[in-house]
């Protein structure tokens, strides 16, 4: 079993932080956060997944192993020697405050293509030695996924399932043909993937060197226009005339959306060739995720126990997500399989949310996995509601919300239905104004809670309101107004920060040095007495 220590953290992705270049990365501005996690003593770090991407949600990817570009730091380039600054001010567009990805998109990798032709011409030699070692590394997917990234790009950006039948169907014969042909546009992508692991695993050294813990995320799906779809066909049920799914993803109707939500993923071959390779792939991206983040939060765990698997209509479009169903998986065999290839206790939190049965939760147990509780679920039904704090157990997760809620102002004025605002408010026994700091209200609940780590969604930290929410699900994944939040530092006020620090130290989720040094009897329960003893004010 994982054991969390009692702590508590924030959750922001990378992309919402503030800097001068369209979205957020992990150069300076990702040290100031860190800076500030430390400082007001909470010790982890939840972000939403790394991986390669070309839509605005990095829940969709081009690779479930290659990381994402665009979250690449210009301004690391500069010291590394690969860029000038002026590469970056003089062809800078005006970025508004929001996230605009497609002008981001088009603008950063044209720098980024500036940095590598630089080391073309003045190559590193630290660098060239660090690549070999990369490559060779990561051979067992970059190999793929820079070789399609190359197709993609001669067959402008189509789908693979619309490629020519040699190259959809991978042709050795041709395949290396297209290696040697596009041999410098694969040593891009190397290249920038080189760089994007190598500042990251700075930054995650730096957050570690402060005790703060990366907990990252891994979607259960993976996209089907992707590296990995393509490089391994046999793992998902394709149909095998066309290529293409022959059901997709979603999910039934629940509390996000009444006709349920079609994501659209091809779904695995759980029962065949997945099983049949024991699982290969799936432990490999696992293993690569584990290496990339110090804990991993798989998105949609009921995944693994059942998927509601969605047909396809005579016309080839998916039909209603009403009209799926659900179908086992092969969760137990696989996580057996994780467990001897990766050790047992593998750090994973189990996102069990959403349809839930007895099979998930006993899956989750089995294998030791921590769970989550979110706070903004918690007062549609009661007392019994699991999601209420007085009935979490040590062994979770406690948060106010998830990139998928709205902010807790928010969610409190719009979201709620009146009897589930009574509720709230009858929990809290609350007079007076109701709505005023309800954010800490709920951030109070989840950090006093029996939960060994508690998560705030940072907009409910800097008293955001509506408008500030990372993604509604009720839209498509690459829904225009999704993704694009980001925050100012200026939004940090000072009186937040030691609200911050101060509940943090009241509910026992950081104690100093000192404290954690005093015998037991120093403070807490009088065991001769049974009366309360107050321990030292610091």
């Amino acid at each position: 079993m994982v054991k969390l220590e009692r702590t508590s953290g924030i959750l922001v992705h990378i992309c919402s932080l503030p800097g001068p270049n369209g979205i957020g990365d992990i150069g300076n501005e990702a040290y100031k956060f860190v800076d500030f996690l430390h400082e007001c003593n909470q010790k982890t770090w939840q972000i939403l997944p790394l991986t390669a991407s070309e839509k605005p949600s990095p829940y969709s990817g081009t690779s479930a192993f290659a990381g994402n570009p665009i979250l690449i730091s210009l301004e690391k380039l500069v010291d590394d020697g690969l860029l000038v600054q002026t590469d970056i001010e003089c062809s800078r567009p005006n970025f508004g405050e929001h996230i605009e990805f497609r002008q981001v998109f088009k603008w950063k990798y044209s720098i980024l293509n500036r940095a590598y032709n630089n080391y073309k011409i003045n190559p590193i030699k630290k660098f060239q030695n660090e690549i070999d070692t990369f490559k060779k590394n990561e051979q067992y997917w970059l190999d793929d996924y820079t070789l399609y990234m190359a197709i993609k790009a001669e067959q402008k950006n189509q789908s693979w399932s619309k490629w020519p039948k040699e190259l959809k169907q991978r042709d050795k014969i041709v395949l290396e043909e297209k290696r040697q042909e596009h041999a410098d546009i694969i040593n891009e992508h190397i290249f920038l993937q080189y760089i994007f692991f190598r500042q990251w695993e700075q930054l995650k050294q730096y957050a570690n060197k402060y005790d703060v813990t990366i907990l990252g995320d891994m979607p259960v799906y993976v996209d089907y226009d992707s590296a990995d779809v393509w490089a391994n066909q046999s793992l998902f049920q394709l149909d095998k005339r066309t290529s293409l799914p022959k059901a997709v993803s979603g999910a039934p109707p629940d509390a996000f959306s009444e006709t349920g939500q079609l994501w659209n993923n091809p779904l695995y071959d759980w029962r065949g060739n997945l099983r049949k390779t024991n699982f290969d792939w799936w432990i490999k991206r696992l293993k690569k995720c584990l290496e990339t983040v110090d804990v991993v939060r798989i998105d949609h765990f009921r995944g693994l126990e059942a998927y509601w698997a969605i047909p396809i209509g005579t016309d080839g479009k998916p039909l209603s997500p009403m009209k799926g169903e659900w179908v086992k998986a092969c969760g137990d065999e696989f996580l057996t399989a994780a467990t001897k290839a990766l050790g047992d206790n593998l750090p994973i939190i189990a996102e069990d949310l959403g349809h839930l049965t007895q099979e998930v939760f006993d899956l989750r147990d089995k294998f030791g996995l921590v769970g989550m509780r979110v706070l903004h679920f918690a007062f549609a039904h009661w007392p019994n509601n699991m999601y209420l704090p007085h009935n979490y157990i040590p062994n979770c997760i406690a948060y106010t919300g998830t990139h998928d809620n709205n902010t807790t102002i928010g969610w409190f004025r719009h979201n709620m239905k009146e009897k589930e605002r009574q509720t709230l408010i009858d929990y809290l026994q609350k007079e007076g104004d109701p709505e005023r700091n309800i954010n800490w209200d709920l951030i109070r609940l989840v950090l006093a809670s029996v939960a060994d780590t508690a998560v705030l969604l940072f907009q409910d930290v800097l008293d955001l309101e509506e408008g500030c929410q990372m993604n509604d699900p009720a839209f498509t994944p690459d829904y225009e107004e999704n993704w694009r939040w980001r925050f100012q530092w200026e939004q940090l006020k000072q009186s937040a920060k030691d609200k911050l620090k101060s509940l943090t130290y009241i509910y026992g989720r950081h104690l100093p040095e000192e404290a954690l040094e005093r015998p037991d009897t120093e403070a807490g329960v009088d065991e001769k007495t049974d009366s309360i003893k107050q321990p030292k004010a610091y």
